[in-house]
């Protein structure tokens, strides 16, 4: 089957008065020991969906049998990672107090949870006590493709599955340039990013979640270098997307292993569907993703308040022109090699990481926030304020 790879993206353009922000945040349930909860434990994660599911009335979705996301009529999700980490998704709003109370209903359901297990929900990139082996994973068939793709990949796959936790901000775009501009510029912002929402302290890291990453698998993580170049377009982005590696097809409710064969050759061969190259966008996990809104790739798992923070800073520096044009250059000028070492040092040290220049990443920061309070409203500047 041929079809247009493009209007894969060109769907998610929205007009400018319209542009939209989404929040999923992912938390570990642990016990009040800070021990792990498995996803078959008595009040385990698997009874915990359940519960979630009597008190929220949203719709639940099983693979054979296992209970594996829930779905509110309005687009609200909770879904689950391979390692039993909650995410929960909001619905696209145009207003930050629409999300907010979104997550504080949300942060209600699993406070009956709480008070019925004993259990706590953390928001850390890390998770607190336990190492992969220790941890079940979700009974889910595409793992059980991925699980052997990632131990091959590299040394860190497994821990990216199973112990890390992030927070993603999907925001809108108006047009392709647009949304290349805006991709481009988390890319070269992604070692800011990360030092301003380090969250996970582990092995001499301030983000062992983000160190993680670097060495989960080259072929679909970290920042892509054709795509920072400045000049790149949406067709650079296809065909980076026709090259990455295929992991599955979904024939029926199960996948499909499609390891070894490339999505060019795929659909040169006329046997790709629509809904085949749809997954297969899912399948990299850079800092930056365009699929089809863009996706903020490059926080640790942190607190509600502070993922407001990084919604309200994507809305006040993304979604106008003249500071989106000015936070890309606060960076542009580095070379790829330079910004994966300062991505290394943000990793490493945080908000003191150093930059090309042997400026810290605080420097940086702070002239970003510097961007988004000049143009932030009142209640802007209320959910920016845990960054200041």
């Amino acid at each position: 089957m041929i079809f247009d790879l493009s209007s894969f993206f060109t769907a998610g353009h929205r007009p400018k008065d319209e542009l939209c922000i989404g929040i999923e945040s992912e938390r570990f349930c642990v016990t009040a020991d800070q021990e792990v909860v498995q996803y078959s434990d008595s009040n385990g994660i698997a009874e915990i969906v359940e519960q979630l599911r009597v008190i929220s009335g949203w719709k639940a979705k099983y693979e054979k049998g296992n209970v594996m996301s829930l779905h509110a009529a309005d687009g609200r999700a909770i879904t689950l990672e391979p390692g039993g980490q909650i995410e929960f998704g909001t619905t696209p709003q145009i207003k930050l107090v629409d999300l907010e109370s979104e997550i504080k209903h949300y942060r209600e359901m699993l406070d009956q949870v709480v008070a019925s297990t004993g259990h706590q929900f953390l928001c850390v990139g890390v998770h607190p006590s336990a190492e992969p082996e220790q941890i079940e994973r979700l009974p889910k068939s595409r793992y059980d493709i991925l699980e052997p793709h990632l131990q091959q990949a590299d040394e860190l796959g497994i821990h990216m599955m199973k112990t890390t936790a992030g927070v993603q901000i999907n925001f809108d775009h108006s047009d392709a340039e647009d949304a290349m501009l805006k991709l481009r510029t988390l890319f070269v912002l992604s070692p800011v990013i990360q030092a301003m929402f380090a969250n996970s302290p582990k092995h001499g890291f301030k983000s062992w979640r983000g160190h993680v990453w670097t060495r989960t698998d080259n072929a679909r993580c970290g920042i892509v270098e054709s795509l920072v170049a400045p000049n790149s377009t949406l067709e650079d982005y296809i065909e980076y997307m026709l090259d990455v590696p295929m992991l599955f097809i979904d024939r029926d409710g199960v996948s499909i292993d499609m390891r070894g064969k490339s999505f060019r050759d795929y659909y040169a061969s006329g046997e790709a569907t629509p809904d085949d190259w749809n997954l297969h966008l899912s399948t990299p996990f850079p800092e930056a993703r365009f699929r089809p809104q863009i996706e903020l790739r490059c926080a640790d798992a942190v607190s509600d308040e502070k993922s407001m923070s990084l919604a309200a800073l994507v809305k006040t520096v993304f979604y106008d022109a003249p500071n989106l044009q000015a936070a890309y250059e606060l960076a542009a000028d580095w070379t790829y090699a330079q910004l994966m070492g300062t991505l290394h040092n943000a990793h490493k040290d945080g908000l003191d990481g150093l930059a090309p220049n042997g400026k810290s990443l605080r420097d940086y920061a702070q002239r970003l926030l510097g961007l988004a309070t000049s143009k932030a409203t009142a209640d802007q500047l209320r959910f920016l304020q845990p960054l200041l």
